[in-house]
């Protein structure tokens, strides 16, 4: 716990605007979950978070709620909040809708989109190497997630787009361990690289082929590795 804090401590900003301190302390509390800086089962409450942003105690609370009610915590009868922990039916749901997105648009942008939003996906495959090479975990997975969110903004579909966004910050909170395992993220970057060829070359099915096998693959690390933290608790 205190090895925990001595590290939130330096991730997390103090706020100065009195209107939007539910706004900020959300964003920055979520910013924790998203990156796998709580620890999966335990205990954190609002006065925790009060202290080390430096504000009061109720709008933590209140932007701890929302995120509960988001489905990213569950508060525990007054005690605090904890990770939601989430069921293998739960996970395998985040990915059965995944690939209905993103292979949905696969199918359409290929051969479709401009050169510069082609160009785009190598950019972030260069910021995942460059990433992976630092060791810089946090920013490896905000490139991954970026390569996904751009996949979805070249079909220009706003409402995709939202729902993406929310989901992928869901699949953070509860893979970010299997997804940053040893020797995953260069396999995240090699499934990567072949969905980019075949975009490339205009080879929709192909595409959508090399997309499915690296969600499934993201998908059964999550699952695994879900189901070895839920039988050692």
């Amino acid at each position: 716990m205190c090895s925990m804090l001595h590290v939130v401590n330096r991730e997390m900003q103090r706020i100065e605007k009195p209107e939007s301190l539910k706004v900020t302390a959300r964003a920055e509390i979520k910013k924790l979950l998203v990156t796998g800086r709580w620890e999966q089962g335990t205990l954190y409450s609002a006065n925790t978070f009060a202290d080390l942003l430096g504000v009061s105690r109720t709008p933590v609370r209140e932007a701890l709620l929302e995120l509960s009610a988001e489905g990213y915590l569950v508060a525990q009868d007054g005690k605090g909040f904890r990770i939601k922990e989430f069921s293998e039916q739960e996970i395998r749901d985040f990915f059965e809708t995944r690939r209905v997105i993103e292979l949905y648009v696969l199918e359409r942008i290929v051969g479709r989109i401009s050169s510069g939003e082609a160009k785009a996906f190598r950019a972030f495959q260069k910021q995942m190497r460059d990433n992976l090479s630092a060791g810089d975990k946090v920013a490896f997975l905000d490139a991954d997630k970026s390569f996904h969110l751009h996949l979805i903004d070249c079909h220009h579909n706003r409402h995709l787009t939202s729902i993406m966004d929310n989901i992928r910050d869901l699949i953070s909170v509860l893979g970010h361990e299997a997804i940053i395992r040893e020797g995953r993220p260069q396999q995240v970057i090699d499934e990567h690289q072949a969905v980019v060829e075949a975009i490339e070359r205009g080879d929709a099915k192909r595409a959508v082929s090399a997309m499915r096998s690296h969600l499934e693959a993201t998908e059964n690390y999550i699952v695994a590795q879900n189901q070895q933290r839920t039988s050692n608790p």
